[in-house]
């Protein structure tokens, strides 16, 4: 079963990746092509990657823990690619985050 910890960094580094790909899309790539600030997206672009390295790491040490389906790993890794897939993945991984909650044991109750 995989550990609430493992959850939640997985949860965060999806909604980084999620939101700076969405500000090189949206933001940098506009400003170098309208603007002429190709510095934007040389910013911003590298920012992103290192997100989604973190984002890449995060779900290989949550699906190491096990608990997964294929579905739910194969829906989580494609939203990483599609702008605004990050706001499809959020559900599941706060639900998932949750469910652990539900079942760990309580400080008492150890």
């Amino acid at each position: 079963m995989p550990d609430r910890t493992l959850i939640r960094r997985l949860r965060i580094a999806s909604l980084l990746e999620g939101f700076t790909l969405l500000l090189l899309l949206f933001v940098a790539v506009p400003a170098k092509h309208l603007f002429g600030h190709p510095l934007a997206v040389q910013v911003v672009g590298s920012v992103h990657g290192l997100f989604f390295l973190f984002f890449l790491w995060s779900l290989i040490a949550a699906v190491s823990a096990g608990g997964w389906s294929r579905g739910e790993v194969l829906r989580i890794f494609v939203g990483a690619f599609i702008p605004f897939g990050v706001f499809l993945n959020a559900p599941l991984l706060k639900q998932k985050e949750l469910v652990l909650n539900v079942n760990e044991p309580r400080e008492e109750d150890r």
